[in-house]
């Protein structure tokens, strides 16, 4: 398994206490919302020669921000969803760790006892030839993570998925 795999594992082995979900697309319309406004105010302004600067800054700004929320509710609508722990209703939080492949030992035995904390004390590195995927629930001790090593031009596995609840 490649670290491209890791959610489907993640979903597959969880018996269904982590499972895929969209964010919200609440806050990306209101931004949207917030660029239109800005545009629409800027078109009850009178042309004058002391509002032309105030009116070309709305433009720019409520543009700026419309084209903003837009993308915003693209991602929202068409993008992957994200690990959801169903238990303490909240998204987990991911956090990749990079490591030099002379710390593959203690990288090893850190996932392999699922480890949050041994994993935070080892150094990390600038070039990732080991690499630890983990996710964590801040409401709970969930904590599910994989180490992989950089081998012929892709992350591949070293250790199986780990599931600590």
């Amino acid at each position: 398994m490649d670290i491209k795999d890791f959610n489907e594992a993640l979903y597959a082995s969880s018996n269904g206490v982590v499972v895929e979900r969209r964010k919200s697309i609440i806050v990306p319309v209101l931004v949207l919302l917030a660029g239109a406004a800005l545009l629409i105010v800027n078109y009850f302004i009178d042309n004058g020669t002391d509002a032309n600067n105030l009116k070309s800054a709305l433009v720019l700004v409520g543009g700026c921000v419309s084209l903003v929320g837009v993308a915003l509710c693209g991602v929202a609508i068409f993008g992957e969803g994200e690990p959801y722990h169903t238990g303490d209703k909240c998204f987990l939080v991911r956090r990749q760790y990079s490591f030099d492949r002379a710390q593959r030992d203690s990288v090893v035995r850190a996932v392999e006892a699922c480890d949050k904390l041994a994993l935070d004390g080892i150094e990390e590195s600038d070039i990732a030839g080991i690499s630890v995927v983990c996710y964590h629930s801040p409401r709970s001790k969930y904590v599910a993570m994989q180490a992989f090593a950089y081998e012929e031009f892709v992350y591949q596995g070293i250790t199986p998925l780990k599931i600590k609840c």
